[in-house]
């Protein structure tokens, strides 16, 4: 669908970047269908299939590609109009474990994932056509969804299933960890198929682009979207793969000091932020603290005493940093910059001493955008090995070729 200037700027700079192939993913695709359980269905999987059929491979849980409780011919059929884009319906596993039946290319969608309504928007779904209800989030931002503001403002958390039976949805989007409220049985009730996807997280991110892809007729261009990310991914993976640990900086990630200080949170290895903290070339020294939640509170001395080299923290989105964020946004970060400087105890760090502490905005550990994250991270982390890396570029790239919308925001301090 489209072209992504990635490989273009590649050509460009040969002498400094080395083109590499994406690498295969690790993710599975939770479609019914995906016999041989990789990250894709193809005639791999018919000839997977047949060897069930035949005795000499093991039944898998996705290799009943119809649905039925056997696994025989009728699923090879289904796999090949998969393959061909052809099929009515598709089974998919989301985020919650369920087996959800959906009739396929969806038509109406009420969504309050706003994840996965950027991705939608990326592998061109016709977001202003398909979507007949979101939440007020998206409505209230409208510089990052102007295709939104005249749609039906559905609660997140607490639905109203009298309104959502009345807009008669295919399906309905939530998150992958629904609240309370989001009954199960009450959209059975209803008649309305729900269905729960990450869309943020990097270890499903590729299976959950491929499901939107599959529900919303638009495989191809996923495939693209995937190869896109994919692409930086692996590049800044190669340049950092022969580094050994004495050679990577030990970091803290501070998580939303603008709304926690003085109480120093720490993002530890069950965080998305560890992950591409670590993927960035990071060594995160709060890893291996104890939490449940990803996030762990520290005090003054253990920071003094892990004596960080570089320190990150991430701020919250919305108005006050990000896409639509305004000039403020800069003195909003500073101040959050200022305030770690001033604690005693990150005084008293290699960090405060090289100068060495960030502001990022958290959008940039979102979906697809996470890769410009990345790159902010191996940049500030590795600036001579990363110099001739532009993630400005990477975020422009991705909200103009990708989303449609013109490049803006605010998105680290100080500026990279």
């Amino acid at each position: 669908m489209k072209t992504p200037t990635l490989f273009l700027w590649m050509l460009f700079t040969a002498s400094a970047l080395v083109v590499i192939p994406a690498l295969a993913s690790d993710c599975t695709l939770e479609i019914f269908g995906n016999a041989n359980m990789d990250d894709g269905i193809d005639e791999v999987d018919i000839a997977y299939v047949e060897g069930i059929i035949e005795g000499t491979d093991e039944p898998t849980r996705l290799a009943d590609a119809n649905y039925d409780g056997e696994i025989d011919a009728l699923d090879i059929d289904q796999i090949e109009k998969i393959i061909n884009g052809d099929e009515t319906e598709l089974t998919i596993v989301d985020a919650q474990e369920r087996n959800v039946t959906l009739k396929v290319p969806i038509q109406r969608v009420i969504c309050v994932n706003t994840g996965a309504i950027e991705i939608m928007r990326a592998i061109g779904v016709d977001i202003e056509e398909r979507l007949i209800g979101v939440t007020s989030y998206a409505i209230k931002d409208p510089l990052y969804w102007p295709e939104l503001q005249d749609k039906v403002s559905v609660k997140y958390g607490s639905p109203d299933y009298e309104q959502i039976a009345q807009l008669n949805p295919d399906l309905v989007i939530l998150y992958s960890r629904p609240k309370d409220e989001e009954s199960f049985e009450s959209y059975d009730d209803i008649n309305v198929p729900v269905m729960c996807i990450n869309c943020h997280d990097k270890d499903v991110l590729d299976s959950d682009v491929r499901i939107l892809g599959e529900l919303f007729g638009e495989k191809d261009s996923a495939n693209d979207l995937i190869d896109w990310y994919s692409g930086y991914r692996d590049l800044i993976a190669e340049r950092l793969e022969d580094l050994a640990d004495d050679e990577r900086p030990r970091t803290l990630f501070f998580g939303y000091p603008d709304y926690y200080y003085p109480i120093l949170k720490v993002r530890t290895g069950e965080s998305g932020d560890h992950a591409l903290l670590a993927d960035a070339g990071g060594i995160n020294i709060a890893e291996d603290l104890l939490s449940t939640t990803g996030t762990a509170d520290v005090d003054p001395e253990w920071v003094m005493s892990q004596n960080p080299d570089i320190i990150v923290a991430s701020v919250l989105g919305g108005g006050f940093s990000g896409y639509s964020a305004n000039e403020t946004a800069i003195e909003n970060m500073k101040t959050v910059r200022d305030t770690l400087l001033s604690d005693p105890a990150i005084s008293s760090t290699n960090a405060f001493e090289d100068g060495k502490v960030l502001i990022v905005c958290t959008d940039l550990n979102r979906g697809p955008m996470e890769v410009a994250g990345m790159a902010f991270l191996a940049k500030y982390f590795y600036p001579d090995l990363f110099e001739d890396l532009q993630p400005k570029d990477i975020l422009k790239e991705y909200f103009e070729d990708w989303q449609g919308i013109s490049y803006r925001g605010y998105y680290v301090y100080p500026s990279a």
